[in-house]
């Protein structure tokens, strides 16, 4: 009798730490840590100079940081954590890759899988923030701002991508757009439709990704708002008729 006593003891111990393990990964903590880099690496960072020859290696180390954060949200997911950590550590290998040995393909794959990467962490954001039942939390803000800076990041590796397929892409009235500060400036300055005219889009694609960004940032917070509201209603609504009752 005392041995299946020690069994049940050791698997409910097991629960509650596989439990805890997986509370603390989706803790509001996590998130705020993920949002604190994701806000230096878009904003603090390259306006350090990151993101430059020079100072590269420490970019990378930061966003390679950044991926890990980003993907261990999805951890109580299993399937979507499996295949978030399959797209980000191949994003994080091919841009190791690309520092080590840095030619034109290789930027270019680590491009193309640091933005798959990042549209994978945002859809694992938008399932805890739109897509999920719920009151309005600081957990939900916090992810609703992380989306949509990563779409300013996001389109910026975009922006880049098609200037390296497509040179010429872009005409900047400062010169040649030569770091990812540079890009992430433009993109920003795109999402929110404020347009300086300092850079400008030439070709086709550079244009069709600008405009994209544009309506993806002015619907993405129209959708947000109208989703928040109705859920804080619904939330509101619940808490009443079970004083009600």
């Amino acid at each position: 009798m005392p041995e299946p006593s020690r069994h049940t003891t050791r698997d409910t111990v097991r629960k509650r730490a596989r439990a805890l393990i997986t509370e603390s990964w989706q803790s509001q903590a996590n998130l705020s840590f993920f949002l604190i880099l994701l806000v230096l690496g878009a904003f603090v960072f390259p306006s350090m100079g990151f993101g430059r020859s020079d100072t590269k290696l420490y970019s990378d180390i930061a966003f390679s940081l950044l991926l890990i954060s980003g993907i261990a949200i999805a951890w109580g997911q299993r399937k979507l954590f499996l295949l978030a950590g399959f797209i980000g550590s191949a994003a994080i290998a091919v841009r190791w890759m690309a520092w080590f040995t840095p030619t034109h393909a290789l930027q270019l794959w680590a491009d193309g899988w640091t933005l798959a990467a990042i549209l994978m962490i945002a859809l694992v954001l938008l399932r805890q923030v739109l897509f999920r039942e719920g009151p309005v939390t600081h957990s939900r803000i916090q992810g609703a701002i992380a989306v949509y800076v990563l779409f300013g990041v996001g389109w910026a590796h975009a922006y880049r991508m098609a200037d390296l397929l497509h040179p010429g892409s872009f005409n900047s009235t400062a010169g040649a757009m030569s770091n990812l500060g540079d890009w992430m400036y433009y993109s920003f300055v795109t999402l929110t439709t404020v347009g300086y005219g300092d850079i400008t889009a030439v070709r086709p694609i550079a244009r069709t990704l600008s405009v994209g960004e544009a309506l993806a940032g002015q619907l993405y917070l129209a959708v947000l708002i109208a989703r928040l509201v109705a859920m804080e209603v619904v939330s509101w609504q619940s808490r009443a008729n079970q004083s009600s009752d």
